[in-house]
């Protein structure tokens, strides 16, 4: 009986030990899952996805740098631009799009960017009208926008897919194929009024947001594989101090019932 109780000590004494241990080296994993988690929960009250990091360290650290899909062009007294799939008018950002940005023409009451699948409609303050794309009927990979002249000898604005000319006369609505007649393409070019290095800084600053940042904190991601495994030992480690704080507590209400009943015995 005695060896019974010196071995249970023994127990006793090793669970309060680790019990001790783990709760001190896994606090600071638990309060960033706790602090992060409720960051994660109220991301729209926080705004974590609408504010963005632009810190170099950080940037370098998730490999974002500028993109090889780059376009600029020059519209009215405005520029376009695309950095990978953002997309701008001047300094504001508009619908990402993926596909690559061709050139644009000037309309009398807007302007047409052109990209291989779709068409954005913009007013000459920049904004967004419309985007066609294959699911309004826009044929498909486009190749060249510019204008045309028709048989009647006007000026349209045209698109070329698949070496076949498409025109609209019914305000984009449908398409159909034209008879060219001295096609003018309006391609790509570097604003004079801009550089590359304006567009390096809206890029980066309008890539990595704050709701990524402690999505990554929270999963470990941010510190590649060695801090999913952190994280995932720091839960097996919050499992396992909720068993032995159970045993422990159990145990303790069991010594106190068996005192207390010796005691009214005697």
């Amino acid at each position: 009986m005695y060896l019974r109780k010196k071995d249970l000590r023994k127990i006793m004494f090793k669970f309060f030990t680790f019990h001790r241990w783990a709760g001190l080296s896994s606090f600071a994993l638990l309060l960033l899952l706790s602090v992060t988690g409720i960051m994660l929960n109220h991301t729209d009250e926080l705004g974590l996805d609408k504010s963005y990091i632009d810190t170099q360290w950080l940037q370098t650290w998730y490999g974002i740098k500028m993109p090889e899909q780059q376009g600029y062009l020059q519209l009215n007294d405005g520029f376009v631009a695309q950095l990978g799939k953002q997309f701008y008018f001047n300094e504001t950002r508009l619908p990402d799009e993926n596909s690559p940005m061709l050139g644009g023409v000037k309309l009398e009451q807007y302007m047409v960017v052109g990209f291989k699948k779709a068409l954005y409609l913009l007013m000459p303050s920049g904004e967004l009208i419309e985007k066609l794309d294959e699911g309004k009927g826009l044929p498909t990979p486009i190749s060249r926008i510019g204008f045309s002249k028709t048989a009647a000898n006007t000026k349209h604005m045209t698109i070329e897919v698949d070496e076949i000319f498409y025109g609209s006369f019914d305000n984009f609505l449908s398409w159909e194929p034209i008879e060219n007649k001295s096609f003018t393409a309006f391609e790509l070019e570097m604003p004079k009024s801009i550089g590359k290095a304006f567009y390096q800084e809206i890029y980066l600053g309008n890539e990595l947001t704050l709701e990524r940042l402690v999505l990554d904190l929270h999963s470990g991601r941010l510190f590649g594989s060695l801090g999913i495994y952190l994280m995932d030992i720091a839960a097996i480690i919050l499992i396992m101090l909720g068993l032995s704080g159970t045993w422990v507590w159990s145990r303790r209400m069991f010594n106190r019932k068996t005192k207390s009943r010796k005691t009214m015995t005697f």
